[in-house]
């Protein structure tokens, strides 16, 4: 699979309300590619991620200095950050 195949499926999981699933497909998408916003941006939105809150903020930080607008893509998703 690729970068954007796993990250297309973690806001897929993320949607359906399966945290644990999204953050697993999310770092599989950073792991191909380490600066993909969306991945930074949905692994640090899900839930499951204040279980996992180091370095979260400044995921958020990186998706948004990579992809201006990134907040406004993912509220048309329906997806929201919570800081």
């Amino acid at each position: 699979m690729s970068a954007d195949t796993y990250d297309s499926r973690g806001l897929v999981h993320l949607k359906m309300g399966q945290p644990d699933a999204a953050i697993d497909d999310f770092s599989s998408a950073l792991r191909f590619d380490p600066k993909l916003a969306s991945a930074l941006y949905g692994a640090r939105d899900s839930p499951a991620q204040e279980r996992r809150q180091a370095g979260g903020d400044a995921d958020i930080s990186a998706a948004r200095s990579i992809q201006a607008g990134i907040d406004d893509d993912f509220m048309r998703y329906g997806v929201r950050v919570s800081n």
